[in-house]
């Protein structure tokens, strides 16, 4: 069985190196301790206190809370650990098992502000304990949410979200319900779209949630109207919509639902709250009625025009990856991405526009785009250079007893592994 870590990066990847006075590390770990030793395990069921790294994404080099079983790591002043991440660990807003030991780890820098450091901590510290509790990560993508009627259905419900969580009383409560209705319209309208959308609301749903049930704390409102506001600009949502909606679903939920994370079952959260809130499925006359109230016309104006742009854009993608390329079995392989930048593409797969992988053949970089097939089996990068090693916005760099094919009648190469000669026999 073909073994895949899989590593998702919340911001993007440019990163300046770590800072040498370390304040923001050592405040993160200080941080940490007091929210998971506070929670004693209620939120969840069990402690979310665990070692913490921090990772420069260029140099590698990483801050911990706590030595490696390697020696690699050495203590400094502040009672941290520093060193050199080695080639082949994933970095990632994640965990990660690396040195005998499993870790929150987080990309510097850190952010200044204390709620969103703290969320940020806190979100990656669920990602370490959600296989014990029975949520284990689902690799998962919506593609329908990059059609124009899926985002107009979705923008809707997350401006919905920031109402509700702006509001209070019977303010609140309607506003909760036109975001769930509108959820519902969406789902009526892609119906292989519910199990997807579940696969990313239970994963980064629920990590967003407990990011800022216990980073943001009394802010966690305020904090969650304003990571919607800014999700309404976002031009990917296939990925990275449950960031934004998970927290809201998920106070929403704490408010109207008494201990709705152990009835979980196979439901996405937000399913949770269509019978306490009474939700009814909306007419056509009436989702358009409800949309006004959150400047539907205008979302839909701003839908059509991209949508437009979007065939154009896919065009040209089916154009460029159906010439020369390079293609790259996926088997034993890490990866590093951005899921903020990801575009589906009907009858291709998905291009990732910044992304790593590590894999036998060695590893690929590129930060302009790359195409993995829909049944994360292959990689597709484009134009290849005569050694096939680098094109435009990637690079290849081969392991140890590998080469480059020569073309194909389609113009495809490939990495082939090529053997070194056996040494010739001493002379007598």
């Amino acid at each position: 069985m073909r073994a895949l870590l899989i590593a998702c990066c919340l911001a993007a990847f440019a990163s300046p190196t770590l800072a040498q006075d370390y304040h923001l590390q050592t405040n993160a770990a200080a941080e940490l301790q007091q929210i998971c030793t506070a929670d004693a395990g209620q939120l969840w069921r069990t402690s979310l206190c665990g070692p913490l790294i921090v990772v420069d994404l260029g140099t590698r080099q990483v801050w911990a809370t706590q030595r490696d079983d390697q020696n690699l790591l050495a203590l400094t002043p502040d009672g941290g650990w520093v060193g050199i991440l080695p080639d082949g660990v994933p970095v990632a807003n994640s965990t990660v098992e690396w040195a005998g030991v499993r870790w929150i780890m987080v990309l510097g820098p850190l952010p200044e502000d204390a709620n969103q450091r703290r969320a940020l901590v806190m979100h990656e510290a669920w990602h370490r304990i959600q296989d014990s509790i029975g949520l284990p990560m689902q690799s998962a993508n919506a593609p329908h949410l990059e059609t124009e009627r899926g985002r107009y259905l979705l923008r809707l419900e997350l401006r919905a979200l920031a109402t509700a969580m702006l509001s209070n009383g019977r303010a609140q409560r309607d506003a909760a319900k036109d975001a769930v209705a509108f959820r519902m319209a969406r789902l009526e309208a892609f119906p292989d779209a519910a199990s997807s959308e579940s696969g990313l609301d239970r994963n980064e749903g629920l990590a967003a949630y407990t990011g800022v049930r216990l980073g943001a704390g009394d802010q966690g409102h305020l904090f969650a109207a304003r990571t919607l506001t800014d999700a309404d600009r976002h031009q990917a949502f296939a990925r990275a919509y449950a960031y934004a909606s998970g927290p809201a679903y998920g106070l929403l939920l704490d408010e109207y639902v008494a201990d709705w994370r152990s009835s979980l079952a196979a439901w996405a959260p937000a399913d949770l709250l269509v019978s306490p809130l009474r939700v009814r499925p909306l007419s056509n006359r009436n989702l358009r009625r409800r949309a006004e109230r959150y400047g539907g016309p205008q979302i839909a104006a701003e839908e059509q025009a991209r949508a437009e742009a979007r065939r154009q854009l896919i065009a040209g993608l089916h154009a460029r990856f159906s010439g020369p390329r390079l293609e790259l079995p996926l088997r034993q392989t890490q990866i590093e991405f951005d899921p903020n930048r990801i575009t589906p593409v009907e009858g291709l797969g998905d291009v990732y526009q910044i992304i790593t992988l590590r894999d036998a053949w060695g590893e690929f970089r590129a930060n302009d785009g790359a195409l993995i097939s829909p049944d994360f089996t292959k990689l597709t990068a484009a134009q290849p250079d005569q050694a096939g090693l680098s094109g435009p916005g990637w690079r290849l760099t081969l392991a140890s007893g590998y080469r480059i094919s020569a073309p194909d009648p389609t113009g495809v190469v490939r990495p082939e592994f090529a053997p070194s000669p056996p040494a010739p026999a001493p002379d007598n």
